[in-house]
């Protein structure tokens, strides 16, 4: 069949909503005649990539707002999003077009990735599919003091924002369209308005290249575990670092940048964890995928997460993941392979000691093995969506 996707967000080679964006559309493109509208800044990286493809490959569609294209330079901040929203009527506009010539089945909202931004490339007539969409997992208010006041106050912002974009027009009409809603965990299930639920269906949108299974290896029991993302105040990254003082036979290195470094490096030194706690900066995706294949554990303390790339690509190397049990690490755990260790979100202290707990358990039963791991793979993925479109054209 024929497909359009809109993928605000598609880069190969990175993490995140753009590796989402990228892995998902070269997935579709398996098995469907797939094109791609994303923005044309990740046009050159893109087409290198395809250029190596030795399978199907989606049409891309570059589109750009070039009057404002600066205030998409960072991904994040009010402009941004409202660059993101300008850039779906653009969108909009382009799928009917293409609509009109092509007479797509199915269009596919994929990137951005949350329940509670507007997608508009239902506009184009074709049954419209949204989704996987995050978004529902919350902070419980007992762990704001985690966050510190800054932290605290943008969580807080984030709340009212959920609160008034459940009332946008733009974001109900793209539920009300959707013959399928795919979000990535309960949370975001929940948070639909309960109308919409009977056609959501849970599914993460985690994926990753093929490639990645040649990279294992074998235990090394150097007990070293590795968290992996922003370093901003509900990545949780603080209550990793204390709870190294009840796991004294684990190193913690820190991988990322963001507001969040300087706190954390005082937290070390205050705690006198120096010589256990390595920071280092963000690193390329196959960087990252091969210090990983040495370490012991990926702890992932995010305090809400949806459906982490980093996570998925652990246990696609074996690599056990320490998480909370919450969002999309709780949706990983139930996959055939996976070695997840899930901590209650507790109170603060019971969250540091959970930690500490869980990397002593690894630590007494060992880490990576060779039992098969998870498959998050590109076949994997295009399996998944071929059942999904399926089930859209038969929407009513």
């Amino acid at each position: 069949m024929k497909v359009l996707i809109s993928a605000y967000a598609c880069e190969p080679g990175r993490g995140s909503e753009q590796g989402v964006g990228w892995n998902w559309s070269l997935a579709a493109a398996t098995r469907h005649d797939v094109w791609v509208m994303t923005r044309a800044h990740t046009r050159e990286a893109i087409e290198r990539a395809l250029s190596a493809c030795d399978t199907s490959i989606p049409t891309f569609i570059y589109l750009e707002l070039p009057w404002l294209r600066r205030w998409a330079v960072r991904e994040q901040g009010l402009r941004h999003y409202v660059y993101y929203t300008l850039w779906q009527f653009r969108a909009a506009l382009e799928s009917r077009r293409l609509q009109r010539v092509h007479r797509f089945d199915v269009v596919h909202h994929l990137t951005y990735a949350s329940i509670w931004l507007p997608n508009l490339a239902w506009i184009s007539g074709a049954k419209f599919l949204l989704g996987p969409a995050g978004g529902g997992p919350c902070i419980p208010v007992r762990l704001y003091a985690v966050l510190g006041t800054r932290g605290a106050t943008r969580e807080l912002v984030r709340l009212a924002a959920q609160i008034a974009c459940r009332f946008n027009p733009l974001v109900r009409v793209g539920w009300r369209r959707a013959a399928v809603i795919l979000v990535q965990n309960e949370e975001s299930f929940q948070a639909l308005p309960r109308r919409y639920r009977c056609r959501a269906e849970i599914m993460p949108n985690a994926s990753v290249p093929d490639e990645l299974r040649g990279l294992r290896v074998p235990q090394r029991g150097r007990r070293t575990a590795v968290s992996a993302s922003r370093l901003l105040p509900w990545k949780g990254l603080s209550l990793a670092v204390r709870a190294l003082e009840d796991a004294p036979g684990w190193q913690l290195v820190i991988i990322g940048h963001g507001p969040e470094g300087d706190r954390l490096r005082r937290l070390v030194d205050r705690r006198g964890l120096r010589e256990r706690v390595r920071f280092m900066p963000w690193t390329e995706q196959s960087e990252l995928w091969r210090f990983l294949s040495s370490a012991d554990a990926l702890v992932l303390p995010s305090l809400r997460d949806d459906a982490p790339l980093v996570a998925a690509e652990a246990l696609v190397l074996g690599l056990p993941v320490v998480a909370f049990d919450q969002g999309g690490p709780a949706v990983f755990a139930r996959a055939p392979g996976a070695r997840v260790v899930l901590v209650p979100l507790g109170s603060e202290s019971e969250c540091v000691h959970g930690l500490a707990e869980a990397l002593n358990g690894l630590a007494n039963n060992g880490s990576i093995d060779d039992s098969p791991s998870v498959d998050f793979g590109i076949g994997q993925v295009a399996e998944r969506l071929d059942a999904v479109y399926r089930t859209v054209v038969a929407a009513g």
